[in-house]
């Protein structure tokens, strides 16, 4: 037995040797994972953030006139609802008449806003030019660069459907830079425009 060990001893020196490397080695890649993994979660997150955008509202000054309980010059918000004005003139009299106001009509820079009373006004064609952007009140006029849809409804003869030719046409061709120039404007001849000459203007 004795000498069988010896003969085979350089062998089982060898094989000593490598299970001790073996085992080593082992116990090294163990160790050495954790660290790695430590190492990636400890990595700081980037948080990206965006920029906010800053919204500037410009600031515009309308006359509030007549049946209204505080009449006077007010700074609102470009785009304001002219219900918001009208509440800031403390709401309309008793005497105010309200159904001729669009309350939805969109306020701008040096804006007359004129609330009749009662009676004061007979037809349809003036009482919502005082109330709208871009009008002549004094005359119950509207210009017709700065009118809407709505507005051109307001003219004698023109509905819907020919406000929004007038629209359109000033779409595709600026300003009008008379009032004769709508005569331009397909269905819009020599008659009508001596209904509507009295009630527009160019500015």
């Amino acid at each position: 037995m004795q000498s069988l060990i010896e003969k085979y001893r350089t062998v089982l020196v060898i094989l000593v040797i490598c299970a001790i490397v073996l085992i080593a080695y082992i116990l090294k890649n163990a160790s050495a994972a954790p660290v790695k993994e430590a190492t990636f979660t400890a990595a700081p997150a980037k948080i990206e953030k965006e920029p906010e955008e800053l919204k500037i509202v410009e600031k515009v000054f309308v006359d509030v006139k007549g049946e209204v309980v505080k009449p006077g010059l007010y700074e609102v918000r470009q785009g304001d609802r002219l219900k918001f004005v009208i509440d800031r003139a403390g709401g309309f009299t008793a005497e105010a008449d309200k159904k001729v106001i669009n309350l939805a009509v969109k306020v701008s820079d040096e804006m007359m806003i004129y609330v009749p009373k009662i009676g004061e006004i007979e037809t349809p064609q003036q009482i919502m030019a005082p109330s709208m952007p871009g009008n002549d009140s004094e005359k119950g006029r509207i210009n017709i660069n700065t009118a809407t849809k709505q507005e051109f409804e307001t003219l004698p003869g023109i509905g819907p459907a020919k406000a929004s030719t007038f629209i359109q046409y000033r779409e595709e061709h600026g300003q009008f830079e008379t009032i004769e120039e709508i005569q331009n404007i397909s269905g819009v001849g020599e008659k009508t425009f001596e209904k509507l000459k009295e009630y527009i203007y160019v500015q």
